[in-house]
């Protein structure tokens, strides 16, 4: 069966242009720019892309978990599945765009995740200045980095001064994800950032997640 998409909403913002709301059959999904942000976590295709993924390392590398910061919360899909799968576990989301929470309340059941707390902020302020924002430092289990507008990788997400501050967010041991667009024009600099991340944390992986349209990513992870 052929599902035509319909377009639920289209907002316009200041940080991310145009945020389209679509739906296809029984997944629902944000894009910008023509990239996929986000889609409903009961989307069957969410096993396999970037959020389930996600997912399989965090049962691999941290079975147990108790705190999670989120950079880039989006339609805060992989909130709904950390929160699914770790029961009991607090996660801090940090999001930069309002408008992006206001579409992640509407149509993807943001205010029915327990144990969250959304902090609509700039990622960098956030780790700077934690306790402003009631983040303990070296407090966290788990702290991934999402923060995209659109296929836009932020110059913050790569510098030395960003790194360290997020180190210092994560308990000793553990565990930092970064989540890249891996398309043919982004490789170079993705494996420059990849070299660079491999001298800061401990026993650096990485898993390449296949797209179901163009949209291929990389999930690189390490230890503190």
């Amino acid at each position: 069966m052929i599902h035509v998409p319909r377009i639920l909403d289209e907002v316009d913002s200041v940080h991310n242009g145009k945020i389209r709301v679509v739906q296809i059959g029984s997944t629902q999904k944000i894009t910008v720019d023509n990239v996929v942000q986000s889609v409903n976590w009961a989307s069957p295709l969410c096993s396999r892309l970037y959020w389930g993924k996600v997912i399989e390392i965090l049962k691999e590398e941290k079975p147990e978990l108790e705190r999670v910061i989120l950079l880039g919360l989006g339609g805060g899909t992989l909130v709904h599945l950390i929160s699914q799968n770790y029961p009991g576990c607090f996660i801090h989301s940090v999001e930069l765009d309002p408008v992006m929470v206001e579409v992640a309340r509407k149509y993807f059941d943001l205010d029915t995740i327990k144990n969250h707390k959304v902090i609509i902020e700039d990622a960098l302020k956030v780790v700077v200045e934690p306790e402003k924002y009631e983040i303990s430092k070296f407090g966290a289990d788990v702290l991934i980095v999402d923060i995209y507008v659109g296929e836009t990788y932020p110059d913050l997400g790569r510098s030395g001064n960003f790194i360290s501050a997020i180190k210092s967010l994560v308990k000793t041991d553990g565990l930092i994800i970064f989540n890249r667009i891996y398309l043919e024009h982004h490789q170079d600099d993705v494996d420059a950032f990849i070299n660079y991340v491999s001298g800061l944390l401990h026993n650096v992986k990485c898993m390449v997640v296949a797209g179901y349209t163009n949209s291929d990513n990389v999930l690189i992870y390490g230890r503190t």
